[in-house]
């Protein structure tokens, strides 16, 4: 192989990753949020996971010590998201819908 095919070869390769990176996150929407109890005090440490047919397996995050939580790559979707934290009844969210570029 010449010099001159393997420099074409890698600026080809370089130009279809570029363009085929757009496209992916296009796919793509985020769900997000701060986690609160019913005196609007937040809830550090809940488990929070996303379940739905568009995922190999759930999405697992727990809240920050501000409550907040992220899931910053989800493909588009419908959803169910939970939340779970001891001496807490569990909560549900179902039908949460990710379209392109969405934030939930």
């Amino acid at each position: 192989m010449t010099r001159g095919f393997l420099a074409r070869a890698f600026v080809l390769a370089a130009v279809l990753a570029v363009w085929a990176t757009p496209a992916h996150a296009q796919g793509t929407g985020s769900i997000f949020g701060k986690v609160t109890d019913a005196s609007g005090a937040v809830l550090p440490g809940v488990t929070v996971t996303v379940t739905g047919a568009a995922l190999q397996r759930p999405l697992v995050a727990q809240t920050s010590g501000s409550g907040a939580y992220l899931f910053p790559t989800v493909p588009i979707g419908t959803y169910i998201v939970s939340f779970e934290l001891s001496g807490f009844k569990k909560a549900i969210r179902q039908n949460v819908v990710i379209d392109l570029g969405f934030n939930a």
